[in-house]
């Protein structure tokens, strides 16, 4: 498996047999140069809650016992952190679940400085065009408008749904007739940008205050587009890595259970090869036949109000298994990964899990399951934050940590009144 290395001015690649190019291995030094792996961030979300039984532990502390949905990450155990408590003190019941990388209703983005940003999206600003694509945002089974990003226009950022548009963003190489052909509809929308931007700067003169406030929002929307306009040029020139990974025809077509391993391996590659330092994925259905797992008879929302009853919080516990088990399978494999500077992948990797919503019977949004690993943070604790009065300690607190640590210098970040420093390392 290749991936790629950055030097001080460049990045270096080597010819395959064929001619094929191939980005070099992450190498402990280049030249006199040590290499230095970058963070990274993955964030996994799922749509109708999770069942506390199987998910927050206990008891508090190191000692907990293992629940029920975590035990395929047992050996894992000192690699990650769970949390019970937090929460981004909001309802909506499913539509609050929209808001878990945020915690920010977009009703309420507009006082706020970057609306209702997702953490995922502020690293992405961050992260800039070091990377071809300075974040993933991937969905599966995303049938809905229920996506996890969010820009700080207040803007949803629609996922990738199929693997084979996953994959041929980060493999699928393009011909130069291909190129410039994209530079050329570059080059295009670049001129009607500029001149939108103008008419609009210039009707902005003569509105009234609630206007322009809309037109500043524009604006942002405006400038957003210019800096993906600025990213693609960026890349333009650059060939794509190669991977001896390939997809199968029809992979688009799988069921559920055959799909999410894949798109968990295509994440593993996206994080190797460098192509991008900042994912979320989204699960929100289950697809065709119940996504193929065993047992399952209804639908993933029909089982979520399950109303107590014992069969349908077994069949829905089939499936938070499976997604939590195919989360385990991603981090130990990022575990298994070594990386230059003598740590694995997940070490250099802040992987998060967790649902905007904790019960879905009772459309309730406080107390959400989060577990976050990786990071090279201090792990292997539950933590359990108590509420005060109707207020819970604020999720942004965690994001607020997981955004120090991936390089930003700030203390505040949406609904934060605080952070979790204690993860950090000294």
């Amino acid at each position: 498996m290749f991936t790629t290395i950055e030097s001080t001015d460049r990045r270096n690649f080597l010819k395959g047999a064929g001619g094929a190019l191939l980005a070099l291995p992450l190498m402990e030094a280049n030249g006199q140069h040590a290499i230095h792996p970058p963070m990274r961030m993955v964030a996994v979300g799922v749509f109708y809650g999770i069942l506390a039984e199987h998910f927050h532990p206990k008891t508090t502390g190191r000692d907990y016992a293992m629940p029920r949905y975590l035990k395929p990450m047992e050996h894992l155990r000192d690699k990650f952190s769970i949390f019970s408590g937090l929460d981004h003190n909001i309802g909506g019941g499913h539509n609050g679940t929209k808001y878990f990388l945020s915690g920010i209703p977009v009703t309420h983005a507009k006082g706020y400085d970057e609306a209702n940003i997702s953490i995922d999206q502020k690293a992405a600003n961050f992260v800039g065009n070091m990377t071809r694509y300075p974040s993933l945002a991937l969905g599966c089974e995303a049938n809905t408008e229920n996506y996890l990003s969010w820009t700080r226009s207040g803007a949803q950022v629609n996922p990738v749904q199929t693997l084979s548009g996953m994959y041929n963003l980060l493999f699928q190489q393009r011909g130069r007739k291909d190129i410039e052909r994209e530079r050329h509809d570059l080059l295009a929308r670049r001129s009607i940008l500029d001149l939108v931007h103008a008419q609009a700067g210039t009707f902005k003169k003569s509105v009234s205050k609630r206007d322009a406030e809309k037109l500043d929002q524009y604006f942002t929307s405006v400038r957003e587009l210019e800096l993906k306009i600025q990213q693609s040029n960026r890349w333009l020139d650059s060939d794509k890595p190669s991977t001896s990974f390939t997809l199968k025809n029809g992979v688009d077509a799988l069921t559920l259970k055959e799909k999410v391993p894949l798109f968990f391996d295509l994440m593993t590659l996206a994080l190797q090869t460098d192509s991008t330092r900042v994912m979320s994925l989204s699960f929100t259905g289950l697809g065709k036949d119940n996504g193929g797992l065993a047992g399952v008879s209804h639908g993933y929302h029909t089982l979520s109000h399950h109303g107590q009853v014992s069969e349908a919080m077994e069949e829905l516990s089939i499936i938070e298994s499976f997604y939590s088990a195919e989360f385990a399978r991603f981090i130990d494999k990022l575990d298994n990964i070594e990386e230059p500077n003598g740590k694995t992948l997940l070490d250099n990797t802040m992987a998060l899990f967790g649902c905007g919503m904790s019960n879905a019977n009772s459309h309730s949004n406080r107390d959400l399951p989060v577990l976050l690993a990786g990071g090279g943070l201090h792990h292997g604790t539950h933590h359990q934050f108590a509420r005060h009065g109707r207020q819970s300690v604020p999720l942004c607190n965690l994001y607020v940590t997981m955004l120090q640590r991936f390089g930003l210098e700030l203390d505040q970040f949406n609904t934060s009144n605080g952070s979790l420093s204690e993860l950090l390392p000294a």
